[in-house]
C-alpha cells in the first residue's frame, strides 16, 4: 500500500515538473495539499487540451487510489475527482478524449461525482 509519505516521491518520479511546487511545503506531511498539487497541475493539462501529460497525470491518480491507504485514496476522493467531475471540456471530441484517459480504478467513481456535480436533482 502507498502511505501518504511515498506520495510526494511518486509524483515527482512520474511529473519532474512538480518537484518545486511540492517542496514549497513539507510534502510529506500534507497529503492533502500534495493531491492539490497534482490536482491543479491535472486540470491545467486538462484545459490546455495537453493529452500526454493529462494521461500521466491521470494514471498517477488511478494508481494512487488503486494502491493507496484510506488517507491517500480519501485524499484523491475528496480532491482531484471532484475538480475533475467539475470540469467541461469544450467539445465532444474532447470529451471522449478525456474519458478515454481515465483509468479504470476511478472511472466509475469519476462518473458518479459527474453526474452528481452535472445533473441537477429533481423535485
Amino acid at each position: 500500500m502507498i502511505n501518504q509519505y511515498e506520495v510526494p516521491a511518486l509524483i515527482e518520479d512520474a511529473l519532474p515538473e512538480l518537484k518545486k511546487p511540492l517542496h514549497q511545503f513539507p510534502a510529506i506531511f500534507h497529503i492533502y495539499e500534495t493531491v492539490q498539487c497534482l490536482d491543479n497541475y491535472l486540470i491545467r493539462q486538462l484545459r490546455n487540451k495537453n493529452y500526454a501529460l493529462l494521461e500521466k497525470c491521470l494514471q498517477l491518480t488511478g494508481r494512487l487510489y488503486e494502491r493507496g491507504n484510506p488517507l491517500v485514496r480519501n485524499a484523491v476522493v475528496r480532491i482531484i475527482l471532484p475538480d475533475l467531475s467539475r470540469e467541461h471540456p469544450a467539445d465532444n471530441l474532447s470529451c471522449i478524449k478525456l474519458y478515454s484517459l481515465i483509468p479504470p480504478s476511478i472511472y466509475n467513481l469519476y462518473m458518479q461525482q459527474h453526474l452528481q456535480i452535472n445533473i441537477p436533482n429533481e423535485q
